[in-house]
């Protein structure tokens, strides 16, 4: 199931971060899960969308993440505030 997030922060030198979803989970993501398109690069507050991997059960996981194109990153973005709402 594809889930929607924000980057809550991204180090450069250690290539992790974590993403934070509408609801507050936090999931650890590192370059190994990122499918980047050329010239795409991770920045701090930046919408993406992603997977839960569910086969690690110490932490939570981001995997197959994605930076969505210009066209989808609007509508992207409302959902992610429209559910962080509805979860207060």
């Amino acid at each position: 199931m594809e889930l929607i997030g924000r980057v809550l922060w991204w180090s450069d030198k250690n290539e992790n971060g974590i993403i934070i979803d509408p609801t507050g989970n936090e999931f650890y993501f590192d370059r190994s899960v990122l499918k980047l398109k050329p010239k795409q690069k991770v920045e701090r507050k930046q919408v993406v969308v992603f997977e839960y991997n569910s086969r690690i059960k110490d932490c939570l996981c981001a995997c197959n993440v994605q930076i969505p194109s210009a066209s989808k990153k609007t509508t992207i973005e409302k959902d992610f505030n429209r559910q962080a709402i509805i979860s207060l």
